[in-house]
């Protein structure tokens, strides 16, 4: 019985997520992607789109193929992304293409881990004769329920982007937090070359690596990110994380005359 829930059911049902992930890699822009290899055969452009056949096929594989054979490559896979999640914990995660999720964390290294964890457990056990159209069902099935958490994950953030209280005190200078190996920095840093001279001399931009833990109340969020400072350079207001939340704070610097020391470094 267990066996047959494992094989056939909840193996099948592991399929979706890699095949949700494959897809949207493939279809997604590249240039759009924080994408962490940066050199070698899996390197932008190419690399997400590279990887994301590699987990279709898997995903096909973990469905159509037979006896044990599912479980062992699901096991492998599974395997293989926990470590890489492992590895990249604090970077811009990729996974499911242009969906706008956190860092890779905690949450990213479980998952894949639960999904080895599973395999495992199904290899270990006497694999049934399954029908293709159960199992096929039952990927399906995890594929609309991966939808349907990247659609609520999203809409969460859509929802605090736009109730996040605007900040009513006045900010003389911002502290922004950065990493050189980041796609959306670049693009922030890109978008600030138009601000005015003066705006941007109120900017203290500090250089973290990715996996860094952030100070203050900057704990948990991925670069670029920023605080606002009042005129004695103590924090005022939420903090900013994400391109526009950041710009906007700079734009809500209260031109005045440069404080000392506030430059770019």
């Amino acid at each position: 019985m267990l066996s047959s829930f494992l094989n056939d059911l909840v193996l099948p049902a592991a399929a979706g997520p890699l095949l949700v992930a494959g897809i949207a890699k493939i279809v997604a822009d590249p240039a759009q992607l924080a994408w962490p290899v940066r050199s070698g055969v899996l390197a932008g452009p190419r690399g997400p789109r590279l990887v994301g056949v590699g987990e279709v096929l898997a995903a096909a594989g973990v469905v159509l193929l037979p006896g044990r054979s599912a479980p062992g490559l699901a096991l492998l896979v599974y395997g293989v992304l926990t470590v890489v999640a492992a590895r990249t914990k604090g970077r811009k995660c990729a996974c499911f293409g242009i969906a706008r999720l956190a860092a890779v964390g905690r949450v990213h290294i479980g998952a894949n881990a639960a999904g080895a964890l599973l395999s495992a457990l199904a290899l270990a056990l006497p694999a049934p004769a399954s029908g293709l159209l159960l199992r096929a069902t039952a990927a399906v099935v995890g594929s609309a329920v991966t939808l349907g958490v990247l659609l609520a994950a999203d809409r969460r953030l859509r929802d605090a982007q736009r109730t996040t209280s605007p900040c009513t005190e006045q900010v003389s200078a911002v502290r922004m937090y950065v990493a050189e190996d980041c796609p959306s920095c670049r693009s922030l840093k890109h978008l600030l070359s138009a601000s005015e001279p003066d705006r941007l001399a109120l900017i203290t931009t500090v250089t973290v690596a990715k996996e860094a833990e952030l100070p203050g109340r900057l704990h948990g969020l991925g670069v670029p990110c920023a605080i606002g400072l009042d005129r004695d350079g103590d924090p005022v207001c939420e903090p900013a994380s994400g391109i526009g939340a950041v710009k906007a704070l700079i734009d809500a610097i209260t031109l005045r005359n440069v404080p000392e020391g506030a430059h770019e470094r």
